[in-house]
């Protein structure tokens, strides 16, 4: 025997016991609990029929025996049944989600649904992005790997940069932009910038502006982020290997020439957009990777990689919601804890 219920400690606002009914304000979410197990005592699979109106995530074990606890998300007004069944389909358990009014739009990120393995056949844990108050429009991502501590764990090799789970919390999308930073090599140029080599030799890149800033050689810009990561990994080589460090990014040492007319190895692909809170730019962007940018026609979420904190997406998820209007600045942007699963 299964049957949804409220457990003494959750909330009962919305909740008619009598008609197995959970009703929901647009925008709001609720728990609910499931007690009891399938015919041959299989733990139950709990989902909603139509996810575009409310979606379920499981909540870590209670800690009253026999029970499970579920978090109901709304997504848009309209009514589902959340169901408990076994792996064969048969009902054990169900509900009705009733929801109602109107919400402004915002975002909210399950980061730990799931676990998958990508096409490099290296796991990664896997979420969804819900908008919340549009026709329940997802969209997949990848945070930063879940059970890292906060602060981030050191990454040998990698210039002193850590990699953490992303924080939960409530942010707020920046603006869209070309992220640029000194602290990553590959990073200095933005995606898409012109690129020439000089009558020296050296490599020059067109920024924000026409102006043309120097890459590569003794003063480039590159070359200078370079030198700053090699010394992060508490290392010291001689000037000429750095230079040379930096001319690889940019030079095929095959032809001599440029990997590109413009630049396509940015850490943060095309676009990104920082998760500011309380009106601070933090060190968490959405962004989508280089692999991903430059395999875009045929990129799914099997390309995606955890990141060292930031929100990874593939190009066409980007594209999809750029273009639908939800990912932009002024956006509220919510991460949710890693613990919360599923739904299936």
């Amino acid at each position: 025997m299964a049957y949804f219920d409220k457990l003494p400690t959750l909330d009962k606002t919305g909740w008619d016991k009598i008609k197995e009914t959970q009703s929901l304000a647009l925008g709001k979410s609720a728990y609910i609990g499931l007690f009891g197990k399938g015919p041959a005592g299989e733990d139950l699979v709990v989902s909603a029929t139509d996810p575009s109106i409310c979606v379920t995530h499981e909540e870590p074990v209670p800690k009253i025996a026999g029970w499970r606890v579920f978090l109901l998300t709304s997504l848009q007004d309209g009514d589902t049944i959340v169901t408990a069944r076994t792996s064969t389909g048969i009902i054990a358990a169900s509900l009705t989600v009733h929801v109602t009014g109107k919400s402004g739009l915002r975002m909210v990120f399950f980061p730990g649904e799931r676990t998958m393995v990508n096409a490099k056949g290296t796991p990664v844990t896997v979420g969804t992005i819900y908008v919340i108050g549009a026709a329940g429009q997802t969209m997949k991502a990848a945070a930063g790997p879940p059970g890292m501590p906060a602060g981030g764990k050191p990454v040998e090799g990698q210039g002193g940069h850590t990699m953490e789970s992303t924080p939960a919390g409530r942010y707020i999308l920046g603006p869209q932009e070309h992220v640029t930073t000194r602290n990553w090599t590959h990073s200095v140029v933005p995606w898409g910038a012109p690129l020439r080599i000089n009558s020296a030799g050296e490599v020059e890149f067109q920024g924000k502006s026409s102006h043309w800033t120097l890459a590569t050689g003794p003063r480039g810009e590159v070359t200078w982020a370079v030198g700053l990561f090699v010394k992060r990994n508490k290392k010291s080589y001689p000037p000429s290997a750095i230079q040379a460090a930096a001319r690889d990014i940019f030079i095929s040492p095959d032809t001599g020439k440029l990997r590109w007319s413009t630049y396509l190895a940015n850490d943060f692909g095309l676009w990104g957009w920082n998760l500011t809170k309380n009106g601070q730019r933090t060190g968490y962007f959405i962004h989508t990777t280089p692999n991903n940018e430059n395999d875009s026609a045929t990129a799914t979420i099997h390309n995606l990689e955890n990141s060292h904190g930031c929100v990874h997406l593939v190009p066409s998820e980007r594209d999809r919601l750029m273009k639908a209007g939800f990912l932009k600045e002024g956006m509220p942007f919510e991460v949710r804890p890693y613990t919360e699963t599923g739904p299936p």
